[in-house]
């Protein structure tokens, strides 16, 4: 079955990186991607069928909450994980009550795969 995931990450590098992760992990798949949530915001409609999101968190204008808080108003995604090395608890406890995963910085295929198969 083809899967839509949305991958938002102002490195381009690292965006690279989690794209070869997806695209090791799921057979069929279609990537949007944008290197802030202002791209991100304009490749999506409430016509968007996304099912996963893979969002950084430290971006420029918006974080990633800011931009998980956004795409909620427009479209649903099934399963949104926040990526950042920023693991202050309070960033944790608001990615947990915003009903999304949190995932610690530096990614491995191991970290996205367990995410994309959970």
């Amino acid at each position: 079955m083809r899967k839509t995931v949305l991958i938002v990450d102002d490195s381009l590098v690292s965006r690279m990186m989690v794209k070869e992760i997806v695209n090791n992990q799921i057979s069929q798949v279609d990537i949007i991607e944008g290197g802030s949530g202002d791209q991100a915001l304009a490749k999506i409609t409430q016509e968007s069928e996304i099912d996963i999101a893979l969002i950084d968190y430290n971006m420029p204008g918006m974080t990633g909450l800011e931009l998980i808080n956004e795409l909620k108003s427009i479209v649903n995604i099934p399963k949104v994980a926040l990526l950042t090395a920023n693991i202050q608890d309070d960033i944790i406890k608001q990615a947990k009550d915003a009903g999304v995963v949190f995932l610690n910085k530096p990614i491995s295929e191991d970290l996205i795969a367990a995410f994309i198969h959970s």
